[in-house]
């Protein structure tokens, strides 16, 4: 079983974003190295002109602080940060994902072109997503809906 953290978002212009983190349920950061101890993180982002970048990794090591939702691997970083319960929240993604032409290639394919990929996002209630997606060397400044759902 998994506790899920997943944020959506779609600025109606093409720019499109997922980012979700699992955990296992018995999640305990300082203890967890064990089989079945490690968390997934995907997360996805379409740009016109760009395609589809994708960051997957399946076998993250857990938070290392006891209630952090904040991840580190090789070549990926991610924070789901609370500010405010259930009004608002902060997401960050430093990373290096592939990029693909489309999200049927992305979801399917395992070989795609490397780029570095990241979020610096807020969601707020209703359903509020702001900040900014950085794709390469570009910043590209975000207003959009989106749905957060937690565990």
């Amino acid at each position: 079983m998994r506790r899920t953290w997943s944020l959506a978002f779609d600025d109606g212009q093409g720019h499109t974003g997922l980012i979700e983190l699992s955990l296992p349920m018995q999640e305990a950061p300082a203890q967890s190295t064990g089989a079945g101890a490690s968390c997934s993180f995907h997360a996805t982002i379409t740009v016109p002109d760009v395609g589809v970048v994708a960051v997957h990794d399946d076998d993250v090591p857990p938070p290392r602080v006891a209630g952090s939702l904040e991840i580190r691997a090789e070549g990926l970083w991610a924070e789901f940060l609370c500010e405010t319960p259930g009004e608002h929240w902060s997401f960050g993604l430093e990373a290096f994902g592939l990029r693909f032409d489309t999200a049927e290639e992305a979801a399917t394919a395992d070989v795609g072109d490397r780029i570095a990929v990241g979020y610096d996002l807020e969601w707020e209630t209703p359903d509020q997503v702001r900040g900014d997606l950085l794709v390469a060397r570009a910043t590209i400044p975000l207003d959009a809906t989106g749905t957060f759902t937690t565990p």
